[in-house]
């Protein structure tokens, strides 16, 4: 009888025939060894699909779907796992070798925390260091601060299963900001938390945030905001939070790079 793994890895991707490779040797060499990985292709039109079928690995589970975005392929991801808990994976970022270890060893001991997240390292599409992230690490500062941005990257939050049989899973009306909106509705029944540990290495590009896309993707952090306060998870007067991404929101592009860069080297994420 093939045995159940412990973790299910989701890596959603989409035309990232570059980086898959590097993507899951990174799961592939974890010091953690008792998982499945499940690749979701969202109709990739590249070699995706042979380079995952190259590995030749049980463990690898390969799907193929027509395009439907990022939240709906996670979506899919998540119905097909049957590890207790499950890791999310963006198809061009990587993981340090004992990043799921470090976690696993945390959820099991901590069984009160529902989701958790790590620091990271940002690289560009070289695999070059660039800078490097912590966040706060504790339940009740977290969800004091989920109001205002979000604390978490995606590509190393690790959760448990039985978040997805009580509720549902990423908002597919989100295209963009639907990490943040999922993390909120997280947040308001389980305790969250990050390790204080660089474990992740989150790819940026240089041009890869238009001004339309970044102009979406702050009014969806605007509508998951404003649905966290409608649904009493915080106080009214947290509209002032809603106030301050509009404003931003309404700046010129060019000035919100350069606020983002001045706060990054500030580290200063919200």
């Amino acid at each position: 009888m093939k045995e159940q793994p412990l973790v299910s890895v989701i890596i959603p991707t989409y035309n990232q025939e570059k980086y898959i490779k590097k993507t899951l040797e990174s799961v592939l060499s974890q010091t953690f060894k008792s998982i499945e990985i499940i690749v979701v292709d969202d109709g990739s039109t590249d070699e995706t699909a042979e380079i995952v079928n190259s590995f030749n690995e049980p463990r690898i589970i390969y799907i193929w779907q027509k395009n439907k975005g990022p939240a709906a392929a996670r979506n899919t991801g998540i119905k097909r796992a049957q590890g207790k808990y499950i890791a999310f994976l963006d198809a061009d970022d990587l993981w340090l070798r004992e990043k799921l270890e470090r976690q696993i060893n945390f959820m099991e001991k901590n069984s009160e925390i529902g989701l958790l997240g790590t620091g990271c390292y940002e690289i560009n599409h070289k695999g070059e260091m660039m800078s490097k992230k912590i966040f706060p690490t504790k339940n009740k500062i977290l969800k004091k601060i989920l109001i205002r941005y979000n604390p978490f990257i995606q590509s190393s939050i690790m959760l448990k299963k039985e978040i997805f049989d009580k509720k549902e899973g990423y908002n597919e009306s989100f295209p963009q900001s639907e990490d943040y909106e999922l993390w909120l509705r997280i947040a308001k029944n389980y305790k969250i938390a990050n390790l204080p540990e660089y474990l992740v290495m989150k790819r940026y590009y240089k041009e890869s945030l238009s001004p339309t896309k970044d102009k979406e993707q702050l009014l969806f952090v605007l509508k998951a905001k404003k649905k966290a306060i409608l649904n009493d998870q915080y106080p009214k007067w947290c509209y002032i939070y809603l106030l301050k991404s509009y404003l931003f929101l309404k700046t010129p592009f060019f000035l919100r790079k350069f606020v983002r860069k001045y706060l990054l080297r500030r580290k200063i994420y919200g």
